[in-house]
């Protein structure tokens, strides 16, 4: 049975592209211009993912979607605007949102598609589901691995834009998940760390990375799933939000401002999640020009 969405925007013109599109996929539609119409809607049918516009007349995104999880809890939910995400932060935290979709010029329907495949079904890990090309793999299970697999990743880069911005992104990413994820170190107590150590294989972290005729990605995978959206969320407000002196909050901190310039650098950071078992990050650059846009909040936790 084809799964069954509702979209909720106040644009006429935004619902008949999406009702059109998500139909050719296969999906159910329905669709509402607004909160209150939203929820007349799911009292009278079923629904597997509410897909809902934030800024509408009447009950705002987050709250529709607050309300709708009360009332049904198995529902999935995907938020989605044309403004900066780093501006919903706060409220993404507040209401426990993992998932904002931006619109862009062109509007990405190959990436709203596996926005919501991924929602749908769970599957949610691999970065052949962002990237269509080769797969290459490196695996690190020593400290010296690390600078092996970044060199690796950046000579493969086409672009000077993109080694720049890949280094910069990568660096943070794999020390986080060698570190902090497989190896477990306390981000507090630096001067303890054990730089010698051999991982196990069922720990090493594993780096893969590909390119398809629009976009370049690298995965970075550990085997210990220690990451949590809650903390996430909170890293990337504490990052984004600015104090009396006009400076970040967490300029200061300890962890988390390596997520947060990934997110700034790199135009999708995707946060794959199954607590306990796996922490999947995910970078993707499209090619310069291609979307113009926001990035997204894209975080998936099981």
């Amino acid at each position: 049975m084809a799964a069954r969405i509702l979209v909720v925007d106040d644009e006429v013109d935004f619902l008949d592209v999406m009702h059109e599109f998500l139909e050719d996929e296969g999906y159910e539609i329905e669709t509402a211009l607004n909160g209150e119409e939203a929820l007349n809607t799911l009292e009278k049918s079923s629904f597997d993912l509410l897909v809902s516009d934030i800024n509408m007349p009447g009950i705002k995104g987050f709250e529709l979607l607050h309300k709708a999880s009360q009332l049904y809890p198995d529902l999935k939910r995907i938020l989605i605007t044309a403004y900066d995400v780093r501006d919903y932060i706060n409220m993404a935290k507040n209401y426990n949102i993992g998932n904002i979709i931006t619109k862009t010029t062109p509007f990405n329907f190959e990436e709203i598609q596996v926005f919501i495949d991924n929602i749908l079904t769970g599957n949610i890990f691999g970065l052949d589901k962002y990237v269509q090309g080769k797969i290459h793999q490196s695996f690190i299970r020593t400290n010296n691995d690390i600078t092996k697999a970044n060199n690796d990743v950046i000579d493969f880069m086409k672009s000077e834009r993109n080694k720049r911005k890949f280094k910069q992104a990568l660096g943070e990413i794999v020390i986080n998940a060698f570190f902090y994820g497989a190896k477990q170190e306390d981000p507090e107590k630096k001067q303890n760390w054990r730089f010698d150590t051999t991982l196990k294989k069922s720990e090493q972290v594993v780096v893969s990375w590909a390119r398809d005729s629009e976009k370049t990605g690298v995965a970075v995978t550990d085997q210990k799933g220690r990451l949590a959206k809650k903390d996430v969320v909170f890293w990337l407000e504490r990052n984004t939000t600015k104090g009396e002196d006009g400076l970040s909050i967490g300029l200061t901190d300890s962890h988390g401002k390596g997520l947060f310039i990934t997110r700034e650098v790199i135009d999708r950071m995707i946060i794959n999640i199954d607590p306990g078992k796996r922490t999947e990050i995910i970078m993707v650059n499209y090619e310069e020009g291609l979307y113009d846009g926001h990035r997204p909040l894209w975080i998936q936790e099981l």
